[in-house]
């Protein structure tokens, strides 16, 4: 049983007659006759009663004839999904930097792999990322924000409104680590207060993402409205590198700095963040349906759902001494690997 043989199928049910069912085709009556016989045969039973003026179908006939049609139309229209997708324009996905190197480059080899050609065109995330989306210069973005909710969810749930063109998906908690140089004054410290980082310089990127700028009122408001200064670097590597130069500190997700902390490059500081960070995926409403944006949003669900949870080494450890020598450069690694 293929396509070829139910679409014969479907066009002798419909005109009741071999002869019509072949010029509708395009093909000669023998042709669809041998379809029809095929078929018959793959199920078993008789599917027309021929008679003289022509055919109609026996109750195992009209049992299929509802199966076939759902059938041949799924068919049609993934063939035209398929046409669609080679023409259509990329769908431009924003993306945080932490997340693009330390939990999505799976997600991005995946999907140029299954839909090659830039049906996807993944660039760097420069701002809010529903207001980029209301703008049309993004189709969707996935980024880091936090939540205050009782529930730990705060933001909307799956699926839920951000608005009436934005939609939003939690996709997993990022756990949060405020890092330091190893030989930092509160390294050793063994619980501290927002109270007691006003002091310090806080390094961040360009375009801060929401636990950053939750970090800077807390501190903020802690001081009655004056910031103990701000230093954005720019990229996350830049920041990282300034925090082991000693320049600040730094709240970053803890997925982005575990080979540092692991390797004594740099510290976790033990304050505890009071507000929880999520990965989150925003869309627009109108691609809810689009069937390229959502095998990239099941992907990325997939994706997270198998990442194991990754621990930082613990806050409070006696700081080892600074090191004279040159200092290696960190780089990133990704803590994943790809799977095909």
């Amino acid at each position: 049983m293929n396509i070829k043989h139910l679409t014969a199928f479907l066009a002798v049910a419909e005109s009741a007659s071999f002869t019509q069912a072949a010029h509708r085709l395009g093909l000669t009556q023998p042709t669809v006759t041998a379809r029809i016989k095929t078929l018959e045969e793959s199920v078993g039973t008789l599917l027309f009663h021929r008679t003289g003026i022509g055919a109609r179908l026996t109750p195992a006939g009209l049992r299929l004839h509802g199966y076939a049609t759902r059938i041949v139309r799924l068919s049609e229209f993934a063939r035209q999904e398929m046409a669609d997708d080679a023409d259509r324009s990329p769908l431009t996905v924003g993306s945080a930097e932490g997340l693009t190197t330390f939990r999505l480059l799976p997600l991005v080899e995946h999907m140029h792999l299954r839909h090659p050609g830039g049906a996807l065109s993944f660039q760097p995330l420069d701002g809010d990322p529903a207001a980029l989306i209301r703008a049309e210069r993004l189709d969707c973005a996935f980024y880091v924000d936090i939540s205050t909710g009782s529930d730990e969810a705060g933001a909307p749930e799956t699926g839920q409104r951000a608005d009436a063109d934005v939609r939003l998906r939690r996709l997993c908690r990022e756990p949060l680590s405020l890092v330091a140089h190893p030989g930092h004054p509160l390294a050793a410290t063994t619980r501290l207060r927002t109270e007691d980082l006003l002091g310090e310089a806080v390094l961040r990127s360009h375009h801060p993402d929401g636990p950053q700028l939750a970090f800077e009122r807390l501190r903020a408001g802690a001081a009655g409205g004056a910031t103990g200064g701000v230093l954005p670097l720019g990229p996350l590597e830049a920041v990282k590198r300034g925090v082991g130069d000693g320049m600040g500190i730094a709240l970053l997700p803890t997925v982005t700095v575990l080979e540092e902390l692991r390797s004594g490059r740099l510290c976790r500081l033990a304050w505890q963040p009071p507000f929880s960070a999520y990965a989150w995926c925003a869309w627009r409403a109108d691609l809810d349906t689009d069937p390229l944006f959502r095998s990239l949003l099941d992907t990325a669900v997939r994706l997270v759902e198998e990442q194991a949870p990754q621990r930082a080494p613990a806050a409070t450890r006696p700081p080892p001494p600074r090191p004279t020598g040159p200092r290696r450069v960190p780089r990133p690694i990704g803590l994943l690997r790809s799977s095909r």
